[in-house]
């Protein structure tokens, strides 16, 4: 009930987040077999302190959230719990929720917040705010670094002895799903990098649109943060080369459809799990995790919004060039009328609604500029890091699968491909 109340002020997305967050509420309620009736200020002492001391599942001797984490989680207990009592407590019952002077269950305090105007919750449980950095764009080096992780777990000499006894007679079949893996993992990554959605918006990407990649050149995003039924769908255009990455990982997705026929009948979601079941946004979230750990980052922070981030600062970079070029202004020249109509354009192909969100990303952008010295020198580096970097660990997979081929075989293929690089890079520079 508490759900449909909301929903009509929400996403999607929104409601499932709330409900991850209230679910610690009910685990802990359920452990203390605990009716919301009977919860108090000791109980919800209590319950802070076990969000607090709870270990991560992830990264050893960590814990699994931080006070911010802890604050958010338990404003929306709150939030609820006046829900609750406002819908389903009798009114000759003592209060559960509210202010000292009514002599509540749990005592609350309302304060306003002075940057929205809108009122929130605090509780003598809640921990102290903790001070974070603001999200930067992931740097150049994690990504590589995470894409050789991917690489060394697709490798079948890498697997866990448990792994190569169960498919001990299966061999094949296990490289089969091992190569899957890997181009899933590996696409994941190309499309944070490339196009910057939202996970909730990749998981959704509908593949019988795709078919036709190499000819139509774009791909269909279902805009996700919108309060609307049905997600409107934004178009992104792309390059050949890029159409060429995405009918790969199809055809490797393909492939992986046909040796487990069985487990992935009926299936057209992008991505697939181990199981050949549709893949969730979590699931591909942990997953990245795993991979940021496995890589050496469990001190950094690395996540999804990260290539976002990374993504629209470059945009916004591009934007800059066709603007200072169109009309001949500097950037002591820029006004904010300038900027916001820049921003207009870049928020066609991330999908805000507003570009109010958009601001910091240009200061971002003249800090990416400051350490690169101006802007063509930027994007050459940025394109030509990107695609080399792509075009290079393919090429090293190619030959690792391909021992069996005779050298001089192997040695044609080598200056084939490493042709077909250098001309890409090329013609991409000459576009600039």
């Amino acid at each position: 009930m508490y759900f449909l109340d909301i929903a009509p002020l929400t996403t999607g997305d929104t409601i499932i987040t709330y409900a991850s967050q209230l679910s610690h509420l009910v685990r802990f309620c359920s452990h203390q077999r605990l009716p919301f009736d009977n919860l108090t200020d000791a109980y919800i002492h209590d319950f802070s302190v076990y969000l607090q001391e709870e270990p991560s599942e992830i990264i050893p001797h960590e814990l699994a959230r931080n006070n911010n984490t802890i604050r958010t989680i338990l404003g929306r207990v709150f939030l609820f719990l006046e829900w609750y009592q406002d819908n389903l407590t009798p009114l000759n019952k003592q209060l559960l929720i509210g202010e000292k002077k009514s002599s509540p269950k749990i005592t609350v305090n309302y304060k306003l917040n002075r940057y929205n105007n809108k009122d929130y919750i605090e509780h003598s449980s809640m921990p102290p705010n903790v001070s974070t950095d603001p999200k930067r764009p992931i740097a150049q080096s994690i990504i590589e670094n995470i894409e050789l992780t991917i690489e060394k777990l697709s490798l079948i000499e890498t697997q866990s002895d448990y792994s190569l006894r169960r498919y001990k007679n299966n061999i094949d079949v296990y490289k089969i799903e091992l190569e899957y893996i890997r181009s899933r993992r590996r696409f994941m990554i190309w499309m944070m990098k490339r196009v910057g959605l939202r996970p909730s918006e990749m998981v959704e990407i509908d593949v019988v649109l795709h078919k036709n990649i190499l000819l139509k050149k774009e791909i269909l995003i279902p805009t996700k943060k919108r309060r609307r039924k049905t997600s409107p769908v934004r178009r992104f255009p792309i390059t050949i080369r890029d159409a060429a990455i995405f009918k790969r990982y199809l055809t490797s997705r393909s492939k992986f459809i046909e040796a487990f026929p069985d487990k992935t009948k009926g299936s057209e979601a992008l991505f697939l799990g181990n199981d050949g079941g549709n893949i969730k946004k979590t699931s591909l979230e942990k997953d990245f995790s795993r991979l940021a750990v496995l890589s050496g980052y469990q001190d950094i922070q690395t996540c999804f919004s990260m290539f976002r981030h990374r993504f629209i600062t470059y945009e916004v970079i591009v934007h800059f060039k066709e603007f200072m070029k169109g009309t001949g202004k500097s950037r002591q020249l820029m006004t904010d009328m300038d900027y916001r109509s820049i921003l207009k354009r870049v928020a066609t192909k991330t999908g805000h609604g507003s570009v109010e969100s958009l601001w910091h990303y240009i200061d971002w952008a003249w800090d990416e500029l400051n350490v690169w010295g101006n802007i063509d020198r930027g994007l050459e580096r940025l394109h030509a890091v990107d695609s080399l970097y792509e075009e290079l660990l393919e090429l090293q997979h190619d030959i690792n699968n391909n021992e069996a081929a005779p050298p001089e075989q192997i040695l044609d293929d080598i200056i084939s491909k490493l042709q077909d690089i250098i001309m890409g890079g090329e013609i991409l520079k000459s576009s600039q």
